[in-house]
């Protein structure tokens, strides 16, 4: 028999039926809800999964013994991880809000030339005397087209020799659409690489759209794409539906593999969530679902393969082998997402298992590969991405950064919601903090994390060993910064602002990800036999990227000073690589050609990355 689980979060109410014995967040998970934050996977580790709640419950086991403080539990906040329903209960939780989501790029400048392109056909009627089928008079009708068409400026696309089965039955009923068979009849062709895709009744101003799709470990950006005008009118973005299976890739791969139907979850997960998204941009646009021609989709090595349903666990462990790297096309359908049969879905090419097509889409939406200057990217989210070179061939690695830059690591860190603290700085003796939304405090995004750290160095209540100074040191600071250093338990923390804190913990796991990425950084550039005087522009890509203070990168030691002035912030590199590819079969080829163009240097068998990431450990001190 089935028990009842209420979940109220601010005005919604909801009940869920659920067996006895599971956890909360097992219930949310199954139930297809979302919106709980789950960074470790339901693994007990990260605390963030905190629900208010009564009823039958099973008593607090030792995750949240360790998590939750004795007040706090008799308030009633358990870890949704690892509470059990034993009978009806009743939560509550925040109410997070809409995430704050980066899905601006670089500006795309090239004429329109589509990879699928829909052409207005007339096909002659049958004639007895000369007994060719439907489908070579249609194919003779669509390279007439195409040859009155080409023009110097005009690319032409490929002559078809074949129709696609599926539209066999389409082209025969159009084809005696007018009564007897004995006049023209004028049909929509969709042409893709010398195949007819689909066939229809001609429409009078029938629209023709693509979809770039940015998949990211924590947000997913979707862009309607003009196929005849080159234009974005609109786009949707929301935090990945797969979130609670956990933070980051490797969470995400162990669910695949510790929870029966784990990959099915996650990919009917990211596939609804798609389909949902290509709906609601139709429906804006008063298109229908035959209006979209093709969609573009980049991302995470991971992540395609948890669209793709392809299981992923070889790319958790050594030697980090995916099963693909090279470009995909294939059938919308075939992904499982909800779009016509004729919609042809490309997943873009990566690098390797660390090096996405996320970071090939960015730099061929850069031009990175396309100029003789040398270039940095930075892509730094749940996972931290670097690509340096140009024309002449680009170096690639991943770092072992974590999510502590988008705050899932870290005691009070948070997505880029309401609340968050965004920003941080010193104000004569003391911290001052800015919130998304003008917001009361709630925690740390991305942005506030590298302030607050930067804040702590400059104000000497972080020394550059990482070290939160003791109580008698920051007397010695002055009253203002003296009072934000705190105990809890003989473990030190520093006030932000608002109840929000960082703690020693924080400081180290931060310490940790800044070194990685400048280690990687280092490697790059000996690799190339550059000095960081010679890069000529650095491009910050991801929402982390566009919101950071350069600054305070700079005081933290992410960045070297030497790049302090050469930084671009470039938005959403990934999104518009796919909005290119959709757009332009030169820019989905050079996708390909980026792919070439690239080196893949694995940190964890290069000597001088362990030497420059001990050097990197140590902060910078004050200039």
């Amino acid at each position: 028999m089935n028990d009842l689980l209420t979940i109220h979060e601010g005005e919604r109410t909801q009940s869920l039926a659920a067996a006895k014995g599971k956890t909360i967040l097992e219930i949310l998970v199954a139930s297809g809800d979302s919106h709980l934050d789950a960074p470790c996977g339901g693994k007990g580790l990260c605390g963030k999964c905190r629900v208010r709640a009564s009823g039958f419950l099973s008593p607090p086991d030792g995750h949240e013994l360790r998590i939750l403080s004795d007040a706090e539990l008799h308030e009633g906040w358990r870890l949704a991880c690892a509470a059990r329903l034993e009978g009806e209960a009743r939560l509550e939780r925040p109410s997070h809000g809409a995430a704050t989501i980066i899905a601006e790029g670089p500006a795309l400048d090239f004429v329109p030339d589509p990879p699928l392109r829909r052409l207005c056909i007339e096909l002659p009627p049958a004639r007895l005397e000369e007994q060719l089928s439907d489908e070579a008079r249609l194919l003779s009708a669509v390279e007439a087209a195409l040859q009155a068409q080409a023009a110097p400026g005009n690319p032409r696309a490929s002559v078809p020799r074949s129709l696609a089965f599926p539209a066999m039955a389409s082209l025969a009923k159009a084809a005696r659409g007018m009564g007897d068979g004995a006049a023209a009849a004028l049909l929509d062709v969709v042409l893709w690489e010398g195949k007819i895709m689909s066939v229809a009744p001609a429409r009078d101003a029938r629209p023709c759209f693509g979809l770039g799709v940015d998949i990211g470990t924590t947000t997913v950006v979707a862009y309607l794409v003009d196929l005849e005008t080159g234009g974005v009118p609109d786009r949707r973005s929301a935090l990945n539906a797969q979130r609670d299976f956990g933070a980051d890739v490797i969470s995400r791969i162990a669910a695949t593999m510790e929870r029966d139907g784990g990959l099915e979850d996650l990919r009917s997960r990211i596939a609804a969530q798609l389909s949902g998204m290509a709906a609601s941009l139709l429906d804006a646009a008063g298109a229908s679902p035959e209006d979209l021609l093709c969609v573009a989709i980049a991302g995470n090595t991971t992540m395609l393969h948890l669209l793709g349903g392809i299981p992923p666990a070889a790319i958790a462990s050594a030697p980090f082998t995916p099963a693909f790297t090279s470009r995909q096309s294939l059938g919308a359908r075939d992904l499982g997402l909800d779009l016509p049969a004729s919609c042809v879905a490309f997943l873009l090419p990566g690098i390797s298992a660390y090096v996405g097509a996320d970071i090939v889409s960015g730099i061929a939406a850069l031009g990175m590969a396309e100029r003789d200057e040398c270039s940095l990217l930075l892509d730094i989210g749940t996972n931290g991405e670097l690509a340096l070179g140009g024309s002449c061939g680009i170096l690639c690695c991943a770092t072992a950064a974590g999510p502590a830059f988008e705050g899932a690591g870290l005691s009070m860190g948070m997505g880029g919601v309401a609340g968050a603290i965004d920003s941080v700085w010193i104000d004569g003796g003391h911290f001052a903090h800015s919130t998304i939304g003008g917001l009361p405090a709630r925690g740390l995004c991305g942005s506030g994390v590298l302030d607050a750290l930067a804040a702590c160095l400059e104000s000497g209540l972080v020394e550059d060993t990482g070290r939160i100074v003791d109580a008698q040191e920051a007397a010695a600071l002055g009253p203002g910064f003296a009072a934000l250093r705190t105990e809890v338990e003989g473990s030190p923390r520093i006030a932000i602002g608002g109840g929000v804190h960082l703690t020693q913990a924080d400081v180290r796991s931060l310490q940790l990800a800044v070194a990685a990425i400048a280690a990687g950084i280092d490697v790059l550039l000996a690799r190339a036999g550059k000095s960081a005087g010679e890069v000529d522009r650095v491009f910050l890509a991801g929402g982390f990227g566009s919101f950071l203070d350069v600054r305070s990168a700079v005081r933290a030691g992410l960045l070297m000073r030497e790049l302090e002035s050469k930084v671009v912030v470039a938005g959403n590199t990934s999104g518009a690589g796919a909005v290119g590819a959709c757009l332009s079969r030169a820019r989905l080829e050079a996708c390909d050609a980026v792919r070439g163009l690239c080196t893949y240097v694995e940190l964890s068998s290069e000597p001088a990355f362990n030497d420059a990431y001990i050097e990197r450990m140590m902060f910078p001190g004050a200039t």
